[in-house]
């Protein structure tokens, strides 16, 4: 029993199983209410049959005339009013002529006198009403008039939506058709979902440090560098490169070589605003780009980071004693410089930083026609 269970969790888990299942039983389902309203329809139809061949066995030749007024139903559209008139004056002739030009019937005086005078059939239509109408004399054995049948056949109007709700299983098959649309969605829903919203998310963000991948970074790095130059507002990038990390993993081992990167990540992420745009570009490199902010103010954030790692290194409880950072800064050289010419400037000035250890370099973009180099290292607490 558990086994059947757990395949029938696992098959309904798979949103394409699970739309077949669903397809197949709406399908089922849905065809079963149509055959019984199909058969109903007909069975109504069979009785109103039933009732014609009565009516016209009743009033053969031979039989008496009753006087009747009856309606039939003829499929989903049309229905039918059949009249009988018995005639019992002496001058039927004129009876019937009086009798059919009461009702109004869209025929003409010929017409009637075909009827009542040569005991002929006539017809005739009223397109205003789309109406039919057919009116058959009713003859004694000895062929005199005794009655005549109006038949009147009319179409109803084109149906509306109001009409879907007279029949029960025409309800019953608007909502199991409506549900079967109601869990396609919902499957649609699971799958972009799962597929075009969650993995490509997923697919953006380091595993381990929950910041953006290489190709994330550059993708709006590159769009926030566009915005810098359409707007002409500053943009600054730093490079941060932990020190001397190999020997985080060769001392403490891989596990804390992960947790001291998941630290860091954490202390770079907090230590920024949101709109500000962080990567892990490999191994113990992290790569930030600050939008609409001065070389001055990015300085000062970067201080902020080393510092902040320099006190996490030098905690009691930290798994990478003496952990530091070194980071290399500059502000773009608007309006024309690519992002990668940028992202090298700050390498170099990275490369620099990585002499001192624990400290931070940055340069002005050449057009300020001066260079700042600003050295800042931390002193061991």
């Amino acid at each position: 029993m558990n086994v059947i269970k757990s395949h029938l969790v696992r098959l309904f888990a798979n949103p394409f199983s699970a739309f077949v299942l669903f397809g197949l039983f709406s399908v089922a389902l849905t065809s079963l209410l149509l055959l019984n309203s199909r058969q109903k329809d007909w069975q109504e139809e069979k009785r109103s049959f039933d009732n014609i061949i009565r009516l016209y066995d009743a009033n053969n030749m031979g039989g008496d005339v009753t006087e009747s007024d009856q309606f039939y139903k003829v499929g989903n559209s049309m229905f039918s009013r059949v009249r009988i008139m018995a005639f019992n004056t002496h001058d039927t002739r004129h009876e019937c002529i009086n009798r059919l030009s009461e009702l109004n019937l869209p025929l003409n005086d010929m017409a009637i006198i075909r009827v009542c005078q040569n005991m002929l059939a006539s017809a005739g239509n009223s397109p205003e009403k789309d109406q039919f109408i057919t009116v058959m004399p009713i003859l004694s054995p000895t062929d005199k008039l005794i009655g005549a049948r109006v038949r009147i056949t009319t179409l109803s109007n084109v149906p509306g939506f109001i009409n879907i709700l007279t029949s029960s299983a025409e309800v019953v098959t608007l909502v199991c058709i409506s549900l079967l649309i109601a869990i396609m969605g919902s499957l649609l829903s699971l799958f972009t979902k799962k597929y075009l919203i969650e993995l490509p998310a997923t697919a953006r963000y380091d595993d381990l440090t929950g910041v953006l991948r290489r190709d994330a970074f550059y993708q709006l790095a590159n769009r926030a560098l566009k915005v810098a130059y359409q707007e002409d507002k500053p943009l600054c990038a730093m490079l941060i490169d932990i020190d001397h990390f190999k020997q985080v993993n060769d001392t403490w081992g891989h596990a804390a070589g992960d947790k001291t990167l998941k630290t860091i990540a954490d202390i770079i992420r907090h230590s920024f605003r949101n709109r500000d745009i962080i990567c892990r570009l490999g191994g113990d490199e992290f790569a930030v780009v600050l939008p609409g902010i001065t070389l001055e103010n990015a300085m000062r954030v970067a201080e902020r980071v080393r510092e902040g790692i320099h006190e996490f290194g030098y905690n009691a409880t930290s798994v990478a004693p003496g952990i530091t950072v070194s980071i290399g800064l500059v502000a773009a050289e608007l309006p024309d410089e690519r992002l990668d010419e940028i992202i090298r400037r700050a390498d170099v000035n990275l490369y620099q930083a990585k002499r001192s250890r624990n400290c931070t370099v940055a340069t002005q973009p050449a057009s300020a026609q001066q260079e700042m180099t600003e050295t800042t290292t931390a002193s061991a607490s």
